[in-house]
This record gives structure tokens, C-alpha cells and sequence, in this order.
């Protein structure tokens, strides 16, 4: 076998392992988001003070970066949907609007 197929079968194999991988770590994020969720609610929910919150929610996500992010990015795609913009999350759909008369200057 020439080493050139050595080489493209290794390459084949370390993008197929790092795949796996890849789809592991994915499990477990998507496995442990609920949980996540429901500590931060917990922590939003308390009537501590803004400082005491921040700093409970940077120690959540120094326990869960990618949970953390990841809610967080759910939130501020829904935010936009909710303030009336498209955020990805829900197509827009044109509504039809009169028409301003122009008035010619």
C-alpha cells in the first residue's frame, strides 16, 4: 500500500473518531441542559441582590460553559423573536400595509 493511502486511510479514521467524539460530547451537553436550565432558574428566582446573582451565575457556568451559553443563546434568539424580529428562530412574514400617498416635493 502506498503511504499516500496510509496517510488518506489515518486522515479517514481521525475525522471519523473525531466525529465520534464530537457527537459524544454533544450528548452529554443536550443530556445535562435541563439540569442546567432548572439551576438557573433557581438562581433568577432568589431574591438576592443582582451582585449576589451574577456571581452565582458565573459559578454556574464556570461548572457548565456550554450549557450556560447554550441557554443563553436560546434566550436572546427567542428575545428577538419576541421584540418583533426574525432572531432566526421564526421566519418573518410580511404584513401587508396601506400605501403612504407621495407627495411630490
Amino acid at each position: 500500500m502506498s503511504s499516500q493511502k496510509q496517510v488518506e486511510q489515518f486522515r479517514s479514521f481521525d475525522n471519523f473518531d473525531l466525529v465520534r467524539q464530537l457527537l459524544q460530547a454533544i450528548e452529554q451537553i443536550l443530556a445535562s441542559l435541563g439540569t442546567v436550565f432548572d439551576d438557573l432558574t433557581a438562581i433568577l428566582n432568589q431574591n438576592g441582590t443582582i451582585e449576589e446573582q451574577t456571581q452565582a451565575i458565573t459559578e454556574l457556568r464556570n461548572r457548565s460553559p456550554v450549557e450556560v451559553d447554550t441557554i443563553f443563546y436560546i434566550a436572546s434568539q427567542l428575545g428577538k423573536t419576541l421584540q418583533g424580529g426574525n432572531g432566526g428562530v421564526v421566519p418573518s412574514v410580511p404584513i401587508p400595509t396601506p400605501t403612504t400617498p407621495q407627495v411630490p416635493v
